[in-house]
């Protein structure tokens, strides 16, 4: 099995190191537009805002304010009209037909067509570019093989009939394509540019992008200006038009930078964060923002005590995650009660902690007050972060369950040798981040019984038939509700235990009344942002 890069590798805060320049004015020194306030922010530099090598928060930011995809998908998964003002899923799920709007236009007052994304998406594939996610296309006949290059690729099956409409087929149904749609990938992007200056393409003075905003600005090491687009036919965000980015001043001066600064927002991480929360004033203004990723714990279901969905269930029920973050986590972490994030999938959190049901199942399973348990002999990489997880982990399952936690603690490549083939072992820690976001991403992707991802080994059928019928459903609802059930198998079963969500942490000054990003990419999502007068 390939090690997945999102599985075990610690996720910051959302990788937005923001400072500030203090009392200087920045990029243009623009004042507040005749149209409303201008939204400053404080992000590191990017050191792309191609849409297909975006890899950073700070650079989703900018990308996702230039260009805008097919579709987009908000809270719940409910997918919205952007580039595409409908759509059609035919052929039992194998063909997906994009009409785009009569209102789309690239900056420079040129109609958005068909051929643009065609264009690109053959682009992200080609396998000197080095797209980010361009695994994200391969759903489409042919786009795997295309991307592999080689004599005899094949070309993906994606075409323009017309100036607008588009037209992809898939090589199997994919209940989250639309959602791939979504990301960055699959934006459309200026051929004649980027064909005639290469990785020029992005100077203001050269790029074109079909998103709500232009960019107008961008001095080295010192910061970027973005304006509305005139020629934009979608809402802009309400409550301030130009959007002015600054560059750190030093790497050590983010906080006083923020105090000192105009900007409205800043993102803190490490030693930042850590000094924001242990700072009066500051802490106050500490925001946490829910990211589509959790830690968690795998058991070997396939291992006696272990194999019992009470012993695991007990063993979950008995953790207080509020506490466990708290002692464990210092960057940004949220408590996690449940494996699939809810950005990714909405339902009631599991109630935790019940010690008195964690005893009682304990019991139920042959092993009252924990008596004849064997140790859990737990797997984990050494870093100062999962030997405190150890710690509190046999310390509170000692405390409620009588159980012993035994450490197997291994260096960073022997863990990933071992994560990628077990064998015989009782738990050790994981962690999974989305790509795109729809439920198949962590239930079809990780859990499935032909997949078992995490060599877990478990399998629940009436599981699997879920997934089946989520895959068959051209109903968006009724696909979410077999995802639903299936999530609350996976819940009741517990192969695995959540212990924390995945977050990104602001600083953000009393004048912003909202605030949000895409739990996905860690973009600052503009059109979640308004500011009080």
């Amino acid at each position: 099995m390939l090690l997945n890069r999102r599985r075990f590798v610690q996720v910051a805060s959302g990788g937005i190191a923001l400072a500030g320049l203090a009392a200087c004015e920045g990029p243009g020194a623009p004042g507040p537009t005749a149209d409303g306030q201008r939204l400053e922010l404080l992000l590191d530099e990017p050191a792309t805002i191609d849409p297909a090598l975006v890899a950073q928060p700070q650079e989703a930011t900018i990308a996702d304010a230039l260009f805008e995809p097919l579709v987009r998908v908000g809270e719940g998964g409910a997918l919205s009209p952007a580039a595409a003002d409908s759509w059609q899923i035919t052929d039992a799920g194998h063909a997906y037909q994009f009409n785009l709007s009569a209102n789309g236009r690239w900056t420079s007052g040129e109609a958005v067509a068909s051929d643009d994304f065609v264009w690109s998406w053959r682009r992200n594939l080609a396998p000197e570019l080095g797209a980010t996610f361009n695994y994200l296309l391969f759903p489409i006949r042919g786009a795997e093989s295309f991307a592999g290059g080689g004599r005899n690729r094949e070309e993906p099956q994606v075409r323009a009939p017309d100036t607008s409409t588009l037209r992809a087929h898939l090589e199997d149904p994919t209940p989250g394509f639309l959602a791939r749609v979504a990301t960055s990938t699959f934006v459309p992007l200026p051929r004649a540019e980027i064909e005639g200056t290469g990785a020029a393409w992005t100077e203001p003075i050269r790029i074109r992008s079909n998103g709500p905003y232009k960019l107008a600005q961008w001095d080295r090491s010192l910061g970027m200006t973005l304006h509305p687009s005139e020629h934009y036919g979608g809402p802009t965000p309400p409550g301030f038009s130009d959007v002015v980015i600054r560059f750190p001043r030093t790497a050590d001066s983010r906080l006083q930078d923020f105090h000192a600064s105009p900007a409205h927002a800043a993102s803190v991480s490490g030693a930042d964060y850590r000094s924001a929360l242990a700072n009066a004033d500051l802490r106050p203004q500490v925001r946490l923002f829910e990211r589509a990723g959790t830690w968690f714990i795998v058991l070997n279901t396939r291992k006696a005590p272990w194999n019992s969905a009470a012993v695991r269930r007990a063993l979950s029920l008995a953790l207080d995650r509020e506490a466990l973050t708290a002692a464990v986590f210092d960057q940004p972490t949220m408590p996690a009660r449940r494996l699939t994030p809810e950005s990714i999938l909405a339902a009631e959190a599991s109630v935790a902690p019940n010690v008195d049901e964690a005893r009682a199942l304990l019991a139920s399973a042959g092993f009252p007050n924990g008596e004849g348990l064997p140790p859990l002999r737990f797997t984990y990489h050494r870093t100062d972060q999962w030997d405190r997880l150890a710690a509190e982990l046999a310390r509170a399952w000692g405390e409620t369950l009588g159980l012993e936690v035994q450490p197997d603690v291994r260096e960073w490549r022997d863990f990933l040798e071992f994560s990628n083939n077990p064998g015989d072992f009782d738990a050790y820690r994981a962690g999974w981040t989305s790509e795109y976001r729809h439920p198949s991403n962590w239930l079809d992707d990780l859990w499935r019984a032909d997949v078992d991802f995490f060599r877990c080994g478990w399998t629940n059928a009436e599981f699997d038939r879920q997934l089946e019928t989520a895959a068959a459903s051209p109903d968006t609802q009724a696909q979410r509700a077999a995802y639903a059930a299936a999530d609350a198998l996976l819940e009741a079963d517990a192969p695995a235990i959540a212990i924390g969500r995945h977050a990104s942490a602001y600083l953000l000054k009393p004048s912003v009344s909202a605030f949000g990003i895409d739990p996905v990419s860690g973009a600052i999502d503009l059109a979640q942002v308004s500011l009080n007068g």
